[in-house]
């Protein structure tokens, strides 16, 4: 029997085992040299690991031989090395021109005793030039391609090339773009990637970056022609804005405008952020309100647990309220600018696995004062959230949900009827005798990751809820904000 006439499925299989075994196999690292040496100057070049091959170029290594072979295995290697493509900006000025760019000729290459070499101009746009030569050519090839990110390009031509690629990419499923195509590109072009390839794109992700002094100079890249109001989102799954900038950075403004027509987010992400407001999360939220799972807002940019306020409603409109009546909700990490018991209060809420709170107040007390009736209020959060935990493990399906409130620089963790922060000072003035139930914890000011190495940050210590609310009571700790 030929293999070929089995069955795809099984054929699929044996392919896949055999490009995996070559995976192993091939070089995993790239090679470079130390420094050019200046003219006259005889130097000896050192060589040096520069870092692994990236997995996408593995695969397309894994499967030269095998596209080779005949048609049916030529389609599927094409089909497995082209599922998820990476285009990369090239990140030195220079490459060195003995080296190969044939990864598997890399064995030769360690043999050398003496590398020798003079650095070359390399585009750093060259991947992405040849990216649309390809694509253009061979429509076929770009078909293939589900999913696809792009990097570290940031101009008005760059953004060009990249929907210009994306022309051809009839089964997109997913894009990571830099956030300049949202103001470099016309409401055209975002319609086609969105609606016109064939297969509506599911997923969308932004990627924001402080650009070089040059491109923020240059008058080509300081174009807006605002398309978003002329777009229909309603097809996306999955929003996703990450990192920060300050160059015509992204804004409730754009939210808004996304949230006309985005009514069917199944996901929706904001992460590290700091130009939008709890107002855009809010307008995103409220379209979306039926199907969304999962939401994550955290604005901090270098600030870690110390996140940049999230802004105040700007109707005055109850958040935990609004969270706790989305039907599907099942993760969530969020910055609210006040928070109370309402959020866990509804037994039928989705939620599972590990859920983050970070609140600047508590609802009600936003004046942010150390009073017995904001101790009070607190209280309550942690017991109803406690209450919620032990409901969903008590379920018909018992689901397991681990939640953590970010509030008054400490973390608390109903689950474990536990509080963690530095208490140091009120350690001091109490000449020691408090508290009763401390222990070393492993979380810190950036959460469970715990420290970042600063000098002016000690660890965080664990105590008892109980405790430190009796302490709070007592004047020894604090929770004003």
């Amino acid at each position: 029997m030929h293999i070929n006439d089995f069955p795809y499925e099984i054929l699929s299989k044996i392919l896949d085992e055999s490009a995996k075994a070559h995976v192993r196999d091939a070089p995993t690292y790239t090679f470079g040299l130390s420094q050019a040496p200046l003219p006259l100057q005889p130097a000896r070049l050192q060589r040096y690991v520069r870092g692994p091959v990236p997995p996408e170029m593995l695969k397309w290594d894994a499967t030269a031989a095998i596209r080779l072979v005949c048609w049916r295995w030529h389609e599927w290697a094409l089909g497995y090395a082209l599922k998820d493509v990476y285009i990369r900006r090239w990140k030195g000025g220079e490459r060195w021109a003995e080296l190969s760019n044939r990864r598997e000729n890399y064995a030769l290459y360690e043999l050398v005793d003496r590398p020798t070499g003079t650095a070359v101009y390399r585009d750093p746009f060259a991947s992405l030039r040849h990216t649309v030569r390809t694509f253009n050519q061979f429509p076929a090839i770009a078909s293939r391609i589900k999913r696809m990110w792009f990097h570290g390009f940031y101009t008005a031509e760059t953004d060009h090339l990249i929907f210009e690629s994306l022309k051809s990419c009839q089964n997109l499923t997913s894009v990571s773009l830099p956030w300049t195509t949202l103001r470099h590109m016309d409401a055209k072009a975002w319609r086609n990637l969105l609606l016109g390839n064939g297969k509506p794109l599911e997923s969308l992700e932004i990627q924001c970056v402080d650009p070089t002094s040059q491109q923020l100079e240059d008058k080509d890249n300081q174009v807006d022609l605002d398309p978003l109001l002329s777009v229909n989102f309603g097809e996306l799954r999955r929003l996703k804005f990450f990192g920060d900038t300050t160059f015509m950075p992204v804004t409730d403004r754009d939210l808004y405008a996304i949230a006309r027509t985005a009514t069917r987010l199944e996901e929706f992400h904001l992460t590290c952020i700091s130009t939008v407001t709890i107002d855009g999360l809010v307008a995103i939220v409220k379209s979306s309100r039926s199907t969304l799972r999962v939401l994550e807002h955290s604005p901090r940019s270098q600030d870690g647990f110390w996140h940049p306020h999230p802004g105040s409603p700007s109707d005055s409109e109850h958040l935990c309220e609004l969270l706790r009546s989305c039907p599907k909700l099942d993760t969530l990490s969020i910055s609210l600018p006040s928070v109370c018991s309402d959020l866990f209060s509804n037994e039928n809420a989705k939620f599972q696995g590990d859920l983050q709170v970070r609140a600047l107040h508590l609802c009600g007390h936003e004046h942010g004062r150390s009073t017995h009736e904001a101790t009070d209020a607190l209280r309550k959060v942690l017991a109803q959230a406690r209450s919620l935990i032990h409901y969903r493990a008590n379920s018909v399906i018992p689901t397991e949900l681990y939640v953590e409130l970010f509030f008054a620089d400490c973390i608390f963790e109903p689950s474990s009827s536990a509080v963690h922060g530095d208490f140091a000072l009120a350690q001091l003035s109490s000449d020691g005798s408090w508290p009763d139930t401390i222990t070393s914890s492993g979380k810190g000011p950036y959460g469970s990751t715990g420290l970042y190495e600063k000098e002016e940050e000690g660890p965080f210590q664990r105590i008892e809820e109980d405790e430190f609310l009796d302490a709070v009571r007592r004047k020894r700790l604090s929770i004003s904000t």
